[in-house]
């Protein structure tokens, strides 16, 4: 093959794992949430950080050595960046077939995460040369589910919340796109292995269009086509859930913060969350459950990882004892606030909880540029 079409092979190919690996459940589902609470203004102010967030992620990472580089310095926080998600998309599968299940038992709740999860783990063994073409076959399949079902977007959105608490919202959304790209060990092995960065050129089209393809079935149970949409699921979660399984595996050494096995097994606390929901709310709340526990999953890539990408990473702050009690202290103070303005109060509170995690961070940092300014002298 000449090395011209190589390139453009292994560019476009990379780019397409890119888009599925990062169709997650926060992107088949948050715009739905998005769009019935805000219309579409409310589908744009998620859609556009998320794009542009993560196809800037690969330009500015100047070299694969760069991208080695962080690896091998913050393999521990993406291993766990790893484990949480895919902890989130066994919580979302729970909670997507345990309210369809008509049994009273739930069993789809239980049974079908996990048998997700050894379908993944499985998948996670695939040699390298085949990402590529998986990530591909999976935009294509989801690419036809959309045709399928009519590219049209027929339903008018209505607004149910006033605009300012979309602006509100607007400051925790732009962070964690911007910020979560960097601790994603999968950007990174796209960067190391495409044969260009154009790689997140290919993504940020794609991935646009797959989230125009998840807002024409946004509504919360469509009834045209909903098998296919929820065989969408299935196979997006499963390639994602692959992907972080082989992240964790590889990623295994020293700085790297437990053993594959037992990361691996704590990531099925997402099904225990969902699951046990099921099991000890009453039939009335638990759709409300579910729904808040999906949107609080969102405080770790909205507030807590980009706490470390912003003190450790873009920072590059100094990890001592003082400064990881720095940045609990700074979670421990805007998590509370994020949770009463996320679900129970008013968004107001959301501005405060992304100051303080910005603040924590430059304090971290500042912190290590007083060091090294004293050293100096």
């Amino acid at each position: 093959m000449p090395n011209t079409i190589r390139t453009a092979a292994s560019t476009a190919g990379w780019g397409l794992f890119l888009t599925s690996s990062w169709t997650w459940c926060i992107g088949m589902w948050l715009p739905s949430i998005m769009l019935i609470r805000y219309g579409w203004p409310g589908f744009w102010v998620f859609a556009i950080p998320n794009v542009l967030g993560c196809a800037i992620m690969g330009y500015l990472l100047r070299s694969r050595e760069d991208s080695c580089n962080m690896v091998a310095n913050h393999r521990g926080p993406m291993r766990w960046f790893s484990v949480a998600t895919i902890a989130y998309q066994l919580f979302f599968l729970s909670y997507i077939f345990g309210i369809g299940d008509p049994e009273v038992e739930v069993t789809s709740a239980l049974y079908v995460p996990l048998l997700a999860w050894a379908v993944a783990l499985i998948g996670s063994w695939l040699p390298w040369k085949a990402w590529p073409w998986f990530g591909t076959l999976i935009f294509l399949a989801s690419m036809s589910t959309w045709i399928i079902r009519g590219t049209g977007f027929s339903v008018e959105f209505t607004q149910r919340e006033p605009d300012q608490d979309l602006w509100l919202l607007a400051p925790l959304i732009i962070l964690g796109f911007l910020a979560c790209p960097w601790l994603d060990p999968t950007f990174h092995r796209a960067r190391q292995r495409a044969a260009s960065k154009h790689a997140f050129g290919v993504f940020g089209l794609t991935f646009l269009a797959m989230l125009l393809f998840i807002a024409s079935y946004s509504l919360p149970y469509p009834a045209n086509y909903w098998e296919l949409i929820v065989a969408f699921f299935c196979y997006q979660t499963i390639f994602t859930m692959s992907a972080h399984l082989r992240e964790i595996r590889l990623l295994e050494g020293p700085g790297g913060w437990g053993t594959t096995g037992i990361l691996s097994g704590l990531s099925l606390i997402g099904v225990a969350i969902g699951y046990g929901m099921f099991l000890v709310c009453c039939e009335d709340l638990i759709g409300q459950w579910l729904e808040d526990t999906y949107l609080r999953f969102l405080a770790l890539y909205g507030l807590v990882f980009p706490a470390w990408i912003l003190a450790f990473m873009l920072g590059r702050g100094r990890r001592t004892a003082a400064r990881y009690l720095i940045l609990a202290i700074g979670l421990l103070i805007a998590l509370p606030m994020a949770e009463i303005g996320m679900l129970h109060a008013s968004k107001w509170w959301l501005i405060p909880a992304v100051l303080v995690v910005i603040a924590t961070a430059a304090v971290i940092s500042s912190r290590q540029r007083n060091h090294e300014t004293t050293a100096i002298t």
